[in-house]
């Protein structure tokens, strides 16, 4: 059973073969900002798109099994990220492109200080498609059940988050 309000996130995740990735320049880039709230399970997002800017706060609860875990996402606006942010938090800012294959979207992350691996991640409906999906050929290993590939684990520890 997943908490009250959240839904459950399913998602797979694996290294890149960065010499096989396509054209990182023809593809939709959006720039994500986030703080992982020190002693807490939450996220704050600053996503940064051709679109504009969105923020939202994150309750992750822990994997249910090794692609599956339940969130809740809460939109909020520049005013309550900006009281958020004073928070102690660990950042991690990503680069992320989208890529479409056999009518699913992969996300392409790349950390922009050029640390750590280049991870591609695709959420699903439901675990059969997810465990179904052949992903593209520029994707090596899988690492969705590798605790040491989350990305909270390439963040950098900061006393607040500066835009």
């Amino acid at each position: 059973m997943i908490p009250k309000y959240s839904e459950l996130e399913i998602e797979r995740r694996w290294l890149a073969k960065v010499n096989e990735l396509p054209d990182l320049a023809k593809l939709e880039k959006k720039q994500i900002t986030d703080s992982y709230v020190d002693g807490t399970r939450l996220r704050l997002r600053k996503v940064e798109s051709p679109k504009g800017m969105s923020y939202k706060l994150c309750k992750k609860y822990g994997k249910i099994s090794g692609i599956s875990e339940p969130i809740t996402n809460i939109y909020i606006d520049e005013n309550e990220y900006a009281v958020f942010s004073r928070l102690e938090a660990s950042i991690l800012v990503r680069e992320r492109y989208t890529y479409e294959f056999r009518e699913v979207k992969f996300s392409i992350n790349r950390i922009v200080d050029g640390t750590g691996p280049v991870i591609i991640e695709a959420e699903f409906r439901n675990e059969e498609e997810a465990i179904a999906c052949t992903p593209p050929a520029f994707c090596g290993e899988e690492v969705s059940d590798k605790k040491g590939f989350e990305a909270i684990n390439f963040a950098s520890k900061s006393c607040i988050i500066s835009d």
